[in-house]
């Protein structure tokens, strides 16, 4: 194989080299990529050109590859001013931006030089050829004219500019990073002097150009690959020196050779006594760290100074054996804790320090499963909680709960059940049967009395209390049941405890079934408006009042009683009071041109004001129905205006203005007082026939007699219902009342049953 086969040869392996750097430079995400890319590209070329000059025996063929050998090695050049250019940025505070003007000027520079090299052909002032034998075969060489001094001039000048950039760049950079620009620099050094070298001794071969290819193919490693190693190691020994935990290195013999700051302070050794590193580890922790593998982790407690440690060690393999391998010892006391305190407020509650529902109900099932003894749920709270810390503060509200919650430990102290605050000033509790002392529970509960600083207050607890006999119960459905017990205390203060029995939960279950059953009773129109008809002290029937009643399918006819209550404590009686407001409001329609001279009286709860718009809402009823808002009257209870009164005052207001008539209900009844008369614009009050009850009645009826006579003062109608019999009614007519509604009349009837009932009076 002759010289120019094997340099051919070597041309085309480096070329591929090239083109596969050229294109892994591409692919890269660094922004160096794409002009070393181009860089690498363009740097084949000159090789390209080398295998066209040495295989070609045809003296043009020569001639081409030389200008393409020239031209491109100026555009190699231009990409490697501007690789330099993005390679070195930032370097030693802008180094390489002090050649910013003359990069342009190079580029000015190179545009020249590769027009003028484009002339030679026309011009032939650039080189002649001159055939030579290499090898026994033919080879044209060139023989340098004006136009190649002018271009190697040029080629230098640039190489100079790229020298100065990389010098710089070694010069001003990081030790760490001189490396990589100090390994560019010798190879521009080799490169050029190579170049040179080619230039002076005119040998016809260029191997000049085989230097230039390593360059490039060194310049892709050191821009892709290349990773400061020197500075990873110190980075990282800066990063394992700065930990808290303690690091020790061992080689493959199990010698120390290294541990950080951390690791000497641990064993209390003075800084680099390695070599005793490891007989300090056996003192500190005994045999735990001898004998035990390659790999492994464990923790260790030492007793003496209360603290925990994790350690883990690994090794270090090459060729499946053991270079050396590393311990890492951590304290891991405060992380313990810190697990022990979250684990203790996952499962206790955070102002009592008992149970908290979910871990209580854990507790109660394992019981439960495993224990064969009669138990007792005990559901404990405080009456009018919500009292004590409006009066006192809530300081003195979580105070009280403390209290409460001591009080139950150690009542259970030495018993074998569990206890437990679920929300708010509830507690519950599990114990035995045979353990629960109920006269020691009533008689403490009875005399609970909370005191801080100078603030003493009685404090009355209740306990509703439930045996279990249904072991696969839910906690919480045992629970219930004991808080059912409660329904029958509520208002008894003397009875602090009360037992659960299938009566109630009937009740419960009866009251549920009320409420579920709620919505399609409004929509089938069980529950409708009865009429309780309103005379005047002539006996003359002049209105009536709408009352809700419920014609249960299964429970028949419901009194009121039974299911308003109810429904005024979940908030649902709003939905029963639009459903009766609308349906009385179709009677009085109805009535038109029969009954004109009617109205009818509605009620609005005191959730009405909270849920709806009362004005809004009887003001459309009575524009969709046509009907004057006179003829639909509407009764309030004192209760309405016992909290946001300059709110529920305007409303009131409101409703005047719009025409209706405003009724106060059941005065009397209750605590009304004086001053309500004074300050709600009522037009009518309704007077209790139960105001007249009792021992002290001659007392009563001047009460009663004088109200009457100071609600004419006042414009006020007064009107007198539950009246019963002839001998109360013409009583009431000697007060001066002067409207009257009762059984004496008639009870509640349906809209039909009404309008017979008016038939029979006018007869």
């Amino acid at each position: 194989m002759n010289i120019q086969t094997q340099y051919s040869a070597i041309y085309t392996g480096l070329i591929i080299a090239l083109i596969i750097c050229a294109i892994s430079s591409f692919r890269s995400d660094k922004s160096i990529g794409k002009p070393l890319g181009l860089f690498l590209v363009i740097l084949s070329v000159p090789l390209l050109s080398n295998i066209l000059i040495m295989d070609s025996h045809n003296e043009t063929l020569a001639i081409i590859g030389y200008y393409a050998y020239y031209i491109s090695m100026t555009l190699s050049m231009i990409y490697l001013v501007n690789f330099s250019n993005q390679y070195c940025k930032g370097i030693g505070k802008g180094a390489v931006n002090k050649h910013k003007n003359d990069v342009y000027y190079i580029y000015t520079l190179a545009l020249i030089d590769i027009i003028q090299l484009l002339l030679g052909p026309f011009f032939h002032h650039v080189f002649t050829t001159e055939m030579t034998i290499v090898d026994d075969e033919i080879y044209y060489k060139s023989v340098m004219l004006g136009g190649l001094l002018a271009h190697r001039i040029v080629g230098y000048i640039i190489y100079m500019l790229v020298f100065a950039i990389f010098t710089l760049a070694t010069l001003k950079t990081t030790r760490y990073y001189r490396e990589k620009y100090s390994i560019v620099l010798f190879a521009l050094i080799l490169s050029g002097l190579t170049q040179t070298f080619f230039i002076i001794s005119r040998t016809p071969v260029d191997r000049a150009v085989l230097v230039h290819a390593l360059l490039g193919i060194l310049i892709y490693y050191l821009s892709i690959k290349y990773r400061p190693l020197k500075l990873l190691d110190t980075i990282l020994s800066n990063v394992v020196s700065g930990m808290d935990d303690s690091i020790y290195v061992f080689d493959q013999e199990g010698k120390c050779i290294w541990a950080n700051e951390q690791g000497y302070a641990l064993l209390e050794l003075p800084q680099g006594k390695h070599e005793k590193v490891r007989d300090a580890l056996i003192e500190k922790f005994g045999d735990t760290i001898t004998n035990r593998g390659e790999l492994w982790n464990t923790d260790v407690f030492i007793p003496n100074i209360k603290t925990y440690y994790h350690l883990e060690k690994k090794s270090v393999k090459s060729k499946e054996l053991i270079d050396g391998s590393y311990l890492i010892i951590q304290d891991t006391t405060d992380q313990r804790s810190a697990i022990k305190r979250e684990l203790y407020n996952s499962t206790h509650d955070r102002l009592t320090g008992l149970y908290n529902e979910e871990y209580l109900y854990t507790h109660i099932r394992n019981i439960m499963r495993t224990s064969s003894r009669s138990y007792y749920a005990l559901w404990i709270n405080i009456k009018n909680f919500k009292l004590v810390n409006d009066v006192f503060g809530k300081r003195f509200g979580d105070h009280t709960l403390k209290e409460l919650a001591e009080w139950i430990k150690t009542k259970m102290k030495d018993i074998d059940g569990v206890y437990g605050r679920l929300v708010g000033d509830t507690f519950c509790v599990l114990l035995p049967v045979e353990d629960f002392d109920a006269e020691m529970f009533h008689r403490e509960m009875s005399n609970f009395v909370v005191r801080q600083g100078n603030i003493s207050y009685h404090v009355c607890i209740h306990a509703g209390v439930y045996k279990i006999y249904e072991r696969n119960l839910e906690p919480s459905i045992m629970f219930d049941r004991a808080h059912m017990a409660l329904s029958g205390v509520k208002d008894n203060y003397k009875s602090c405890i009360r037992y659960y029995d299938d009566n109630m939960k009937n009740s419960i279950l009866k009251e549920q079934g009320l409420v579920n059953a709620l919505p399609d009773a409004l929509k089938s129109m069980q529950i409708r408006p009865y009429l309780q008809p309103i005379t005047d002290a002539s006996g003359n029937v002049i209105g009536a009042e709408s009352l809700a009643r419920w014609m249960h399918p299964k429970h028949g006819f419901l009194h009121p009683n039974s299911f308003i209550p109810l429904f005024e404590h979940n908030g649902m009686v709003v939905d029963i009071d639009r459903h009766i407001w609308r349906h009385t409001c179709e009677i009085l329609k109805s009535w038109k041109g029969k009954h004109d001279d009617l109205f009818i009286s509605v009620n609005i709860s005191p959730r009405d004001f909270y849920f709806t718009d009362v004005v809004k809402e009887l003001l459309q009823l009575t524009k969709e129905y046509d009907i004057e808002p006179v003829k639909l009257r509407v009764e309030i209870t004192e209760t309405v205006v016992e909290s946001d009164t300059k709110d529920r005052l305007r409303i009131i207001n409101e409703l005047k203005a719009a025409g209706f008539i405003v009724e106060m209900d059941d005065f009397g009844s209750g605590y009304s007082s004086l001053n309500m008369l004074k300050n709600i614009p009522v037009d009518l009050i309704k007077i209790d026939m139960n105001f007249l009850a009792g021992e002290n009645t001659e007392r009563s009826e001047i009460i009663l007699k004088n109200v009457i006579n100071l609600s004419k003062d006042l414009n006020i109608v007064t009107l007198t219902e539950g009246v019963e019999t002839e001998e109360q009614f013409n009583k009431l007519v000697d007060m001066g009342c002067s409207l009257f509604q009762g059984f004496y009349f008639s009870k509640p009837l349906s809209a039909e049953d009404f309008e017979a009932y008016l038939t029979n009076v006018k007869k």
